[in-house]
């Protein structure tokens, strides 16, 4: 009676550790990418060149990437279908992946672990490049960030970090070195703002700035009532990191 039950259970446990041992390869060596999970947010990290991106990954497509990951709050779960692996995101842990993209191409994911409010909004963009392509972008980025061009945007870097941005995040070349929002030093590069929720513009950054609980409640990004005069300023900067 129990004998079919037991030999298929035996079965399935059998494929089910195959499949672990080749999809789970050990790690060794420096991680190519270190991804943390934060409510509700995605930190990309390049160990190689020091580069720090957010939300948007670009990877190389046809080599071998071993990706590292952590949390920097509650559990997260990192998943792009289309890649088949998936790796849970765990407070003091870190947990790895081999991942190896075939093909070019923009690659949608979200997190898959209930995190919190936001977590519907904790989308992943993987823009899967050519080597050059990839590597290119990475030399771009490893440049500190452009200076202000004109009176605007050099009101709107004081402000940013005489205010309380700088408290929060950082911008490379400048006093704003903080690491607990998302690094914007290339931010107006990227095609999307708030994890996915809405694409980067001028309109979209001006509104989160002047009232982000209106447009992303329950974010950690506080209300710093800014005058119309001063979010203007410091969107016009922001506009600049390119």
């Amino acid at each position: 009676m129990f004998i079919f039950p037991t030999v298929l259970i035996a079965i399935f446990l059998t494929l089910t550790l195959r499949t672990i041992a080749k999809v789970m390869k050990p790690s060794t060596g420096q991680p190519d990418i270190i991804i943390t999970g934060h409510q509700w947010w995605w930190e990309v990290y390049y160990p190689a060149t020091g580069v720090t991106a957010a939300n948007e990954f670009h990877l190389p497509v046809n080599r071998n990437l071993l990706i590292e990951f952590h949390s920097a709050d509650v559990v997260h779960d990192w998943w792009v279908p289309e890649f088949g692996n998936k790796m849970d995101v765990v407070p003091g842990m870190s947990n790895h992946i081999w991942l190896n993209i075939t093909s070019p191409g923009n690659y949608i994911g979200a997190c898959s672990e209930f995190c919190g409010a936001e977590h519907a909004w904790m989308r992943i963009k993987v823009f899967a490049e050519q080597e050059s392509v990839f590597q290119s972008w990475l030399e771009t980025n490893k440049r500190d960030a452009s200076l202000p061009s004109d009176q605007l945007a050099m009101k709107g870097m004081l402000l940013f970090q005489s205010g309380s941005c700088g408290s929060c995040h950082r911008i490379s070349g400048t006093l704003a070195k903080a690491n607990v929002g998302p690094d914007l030093s290339h931010v107006f590069s990227r095609t999307t703002m708030l994890s996915g929720m809405m694409p980067m513009s001028e309109a979209n950054l001006h509104a989160w700035i002047t009232d982000p609980q209106a447009v992303k409640p329950d974010s950690k990004m506080p209300d710093f009532i800014y005058s119309k005069d001063s979010v203007d300023a410091i969107v016009h900067y922001l506009t600049q990191l390119k």
